[in-house]
């Protein structure tokens, strides 16, 4: 074949396929820009130069598997002994077009300079090859203007080839036949640089019927455009008068730019494969050749053709011409005999042997030695000018923003604070720093500060039962309840044994009162739930006179053995970590109490939870229902019980039954375990079997209920704290009626009863005898700075008249949900003030007044914290008791928080149903003396 078009690197096959290996070889390498509808082929006229689509450039065969790498095409004309080189890379608007979604995804993760920069130094690479191989370098170009972007090129290539000569010279000594000055100079000549655009102006430009010479003024214009190319390539120093050492010469005595004037061709695919089918069908014969031209047989057209003024085969001919007879010599100047050029035509085989490693070494880039690494990064810094802008910028600038960083920094800080810091760093770095370095470098700004901050200035962030961070440098130790601070995670890369020991502490203070309310005290943020609910009271008791108070001991945990420990409770399906809802609560998978979660239901199957609501409705849904005349619904107890309906809000039915029966059930004693205790707070939803360490709860009797006037309220030097015109109970008048069974004809089998007289049937008085009770009683709230106050219904705080007078009664707070927070109106921006203390007086009458207070923090279905008792507590009569509810509320969930703001709903709640009247018994209460 006398035509062949093969690919880089050559085979074994094309190689044999040579007929004559030693014939001399002119190189001629084609590269530039193309435009949209050229197909990325900058070399069509070689088409015409053969007859055949030797680059083809077609609408119908496009190649859209082809990557944007650059590439490199090569045809060997074998008669004629020239190879064509056709470089296709990213400045083809074609190939960018085909691969626009890569490289779009590319730029979104990389940006856009750094993708940019790649593709150009790949394209470099290239250049770099066909330097080292080619005689005549033939830059293409869309529109007859000079592309001032290939400067950096030329400029760059330039600077870093002479760090590769000694990488060529040993790739050339491993070749045979590799003449030694072609060794020496590392490569054939001084390739000429010719200029190629596919386009002429306009005024220029050939019509389909124009015939003749070109326009007068196209010669003028392409020597117009040599003169401005020579001045520009003379001036940035890339060409110089002795071509030896220049990267690249430019012809002295010929032209080297050449401007087509063909015209525009409009290609109509339809009409031109319809036409082109109608002529084949019409000729006599059809010869389907390999060859399209021969030179031994058109030598007279190619003359022809030769001879025309205006073409590029003629163009372009001439250069390889010249290298086939003497080779160039492009010295200029009075020293240009002085200097001999050299110039060398090899030989096919060996020319091919010397492109493959070439290409393997510039292209592939196999086998690289540390020298030639050297050089490539010197080619891909020259190249990449934003990116070493950048880098020289951003260098700069990174010391001045560390020090924004680092300016008026406290000893240890928390992570709030450190973000905050790394902001200005970055709002700072930002506005000096430019390029495409710019991420890079705020990542490394952004691992400088948190490796600042982690040195020996990192807060310990470990939240409080409120939701306040401790202050402590890091550190180890210190009991937590709450949320597990960021350094305690397995993937923190401080050394846990390096830190000190020390207990958490947000260094905030808070005032509250004691169990009874007569002494106020500060008391630290907590961390623990036994801080917070017990251990706090206790200390205040030894300073006030609730340690020698009566008062009711809630259930807590018995050891009956040294070696108790705390239940193994397994956590709940997990919830997100951190996350607050509507009722303040930190969902945490954090262990409470050092043990693996805190979930106290649905664990142990066999355990019923204490629920004293469900109890309760589950025993009066076993009893029957009696209606009376008047319409009052009462309860009859079969188990020896008593029970109380609440009538009309107010009215309290009391029903005695009779004990003695065959139909009286033993109910069941709930044994708890005496050897593994449980590790938070009693609710709703903890196992049956398990009681805590300590009581969250406290329930004092200040003494008679004579300590109490109503005329007066609370003292101000015996309950501080208490704002203006609110420190007073609300009385709640309770008509009490006793009905007893008919069997029960006097109700005096004891002295504390009250002592009926026979009635006569048929009245509606019968069996029966009502009285009316006065109960006071008062919610109290507390505010962080100890502020408390009294509220008269679930949205009203209490206030009295001038006087003195309470205007409002017990009722909605009775018979209501009471809110666990409201506003404090201490100060503009009020605090949340908590639900902490419940005051009753109880009436001098034969009856015992019963608190069983159920508390739920979270209204979106959170369980409800209960004392312990399985039946509601029961007050002494004519007696002043206060019950201090539990100042933090835990489940196995985390702690709920207190709401930050008036406006947050689902607050929480005290649920209705905590006072009611039950019969006065000898064995009236639990009460310790």
């Amino acid at each position: 074949m006398k035509y062949k078009k093969i690919s880089l690197p050559f085979d074994e096959n094309f190689l044999s396929s040579i007929q004559n290996p030693n014939k001399p070889t002119v190189v001629i390498s084609i590269f530039g820009k193309s435009s949209l509808p050229s197909k990325s082929c900058k070399a069509r006229f070689v088409n015409d130069f053969y007859d055949r689509p030797v680059f083809n450039s077609s609408l119908v065969q496009v190649n859209s598997n082809q990557k944007i790498q650059s590439s490199i095409e090569c045809f060997y004309d074998e008669p004629g002994g020239i190879v064509y080189l056709h470089l296709i890379g990213a400045f083809d608007s074609h190939l960018i077009t085909q691969n626009i979604e890569e490289l779009s995804t590319e730029i979104e993760e990389k940006g856009f300079l750094r993708v940019w920069s790649t593709l150009k130094f790949n394209h470099a690479c290239s250049l770099l090859f066909l330097l080292s191989v080619s005689h005549i370098l033939l830059l293409t170009h869309p529109v007859p203007v000079f592309d001032v972007s290939y400067l950096s090129y030329f400029k760059a290539l330039d600077c870093s080839r002479s760090k590769f000569l000694n990488a060529i010279k040993s790739v050339l000594l491993k070749i045979p036949n590799v003449s030694s000055n072609w060794i020496e100079n590392t490569r054939l000549c001084t390739p000429r640089l010719l200029f190629y655009y596919e386009t002429c102006p306009n005024e220029f430009k050939k019509t389909k019927h124009t015939t003749g010479p070109c326009h007068p003024g196209l010669k003028k214009a392409e020597h117009s455009l040599e003169d401005q190319i020579y001045g520009i390539l003379r001036k940035r120093r890339i060409i110089s008068n002795i071509c030896i050492n220049s990267m690249f010469a430019i012809p002295a005595n010929q032209e080297y730019v050449f401007m087509d004037d063909s015209p525009d061709q409009v290609l109509d695919w339809n009409e031109f494969l319809t036409n082109s089918l109608i002529n084949m069908c019409n000729s006599s014969s059809v010869e389907i050749k390999d060859s399209f031209i021969d030179y031994e047989i058109e030598e007279d057209i190619e003359k022809d053709f030769l001879n025309k003024s205006h073409n590029i085969k003629k163009f372009l001919f001439d250069h390889i011409e010249v290298a086939f007879k003497k080779g160039f010599d492009d010295n200029i100047g009075r020293h240009a005999m002085n200097i001999p050029s050299y110039f060398e035509a090899p030989a096919i085989g060996t020319w091919c042997l010397v492109a493959n490693e070439m290409y393997n070494l510039f292209v592939l880039a196999i086998d690289h030695d540390e020298e030639f690494k050297i050089g490539m990064e010197s080619l891909r810094s020259f190249l990449d000018i934003d990116t070493n802008f950048s880098e020289r910028r951003c260098r700069k600038v990174q010391p001045i923003a560390m020090a924004t960083y680092q300016d008026n920094l406290p000893s240890h800080y928390n992570r709030n604070y450190h973000d905050t810091k790394v902001a200005q760093v970055l709002s700072v770095f930002a506005q000096h720093a430019r390029g495409p370095l710019l991420d890079d470098y705020i990542q490394i700004l952004v691992k400088d500060c948190d490796k600042l901050w982690q040195s020996g200035r990192q807060m310990c962030e470990t939240l409080s039962l409120t939701g306040n961070p401790c202050t402590q440098p890091l550190h180890k130790g210190g009991t937590v309840d709450g949320p597990l601070k960021e350094s305690e995670q397995d993937d923190n890369p401080i050394n846990r044994d390096e830190l000190p020991i020390m207990e958490h502490s947000s260094s905030i203070m808070y005032l509250s009162a004691c169990n009874c309310g007569h002494k106020q005290g500060t008391r630290e943020d907590p961390f623990t739930i036994r801080t917070a609910n017990y251990d706090f009271y206790q200390i205040m008791a030894n300073d006030c006179a609730c340690g020698c108070l009566d008062q009711i001991h809630f259930p807590v945990f018995q050891p009956s053995t040294q070696n108790y420990r705390a239940a193994q409770l397994f956590a709940k399906p997990p919830v997100i970590a951190g996350r607050k809802n509507s009722a303040g609560l930190l969902h945490t998978p954090t262990q409470i109490g050092h043990t693996q979660g805190l979930s106290l239901g649905g664990v142990f199957a066999s355990c019923h939870s204490v629920d004293p609501i469900n109890d309760i409705l589950g025993e009066a849904s076993r009893n029957r229902e009696v209606p009376n005349r008047q319409g009052v619904t009462t309860v009859e107890l079969t188990n020896g019980q008593k029970n109380e309906d609440t009538i009309s809000g107010n009215q309290i039915v009391i029903r005695v039954t009779d004990t003695d029966g065959d139909t009286k059930e033993k109910s069941l004693v709930r044994q708890p375990s005496t050897t593994e205790y449980l590790p938070g707070m009693l609710h709703t939803e903890s196992p049956s079997s398990l009681l805590p360490q300590f009581p969250s709860w406290s329930l004092v009797c200040l003494g008679s209920s004579c300590l109490y006037s109503h005329n007066i309220g609370l003292q101000e030097t015996q309950h501080p704290g208490f704002l203006n015109s609110t420190a007073y109970l609300l009385p709640w008048d309770v008509t009490v009626r006793l009905e007893h069974h008919p069997r029960d004809r006097y109700w005096n089998t004891d002295k504390n009863k009250i002592n009926l007289s026979p009635v006569q049937r048929g009245r509606k008085t019968k069996g029966s005898r009502e009285f009316s009770v006065k109960i006071f009683i008062g919610v109290e709230y507390e505010c962080p700075r100890g502020h408390r106050f009294m509220c008269s219904a679930p949205d009203k705080i209490l206030s009295t008249a001038g006087n003195g007078i309470v205007k409002e009664n017990g009722n909605k707070v009775s018979n209501s949900d009471m809110p666990l927070y409201f506003p404090c109106p201490c100060s503009s921006a009020p605090l949340m003030a908590q639900l902490m203390r419940i005051h009753i007086v109880t009436p001098k009458a034969p009856v015992h007044v019963t608190l069983n207070p159920m508390v739920q923090p979270d209204e979106n279905g959170g369980p409800i914290f209960v004392t312990g008792f399985d039946t509601p507590i029961e007050l002494t009569q004519s007696t002043y008791w206060i019950l201090r509810l539990p100042y933090v509320y835990a489940s196995d969930r985390g702690p709920y928080l207190p709401p930050k703001e008036p406006s947050q709903k689902n607050q929480g709640k005290l649920l209705k149903g905590v006072y009611s009247v039950a019969e006065a018994t000898t064995d009236n209460n639990k009460l310790n003396i």
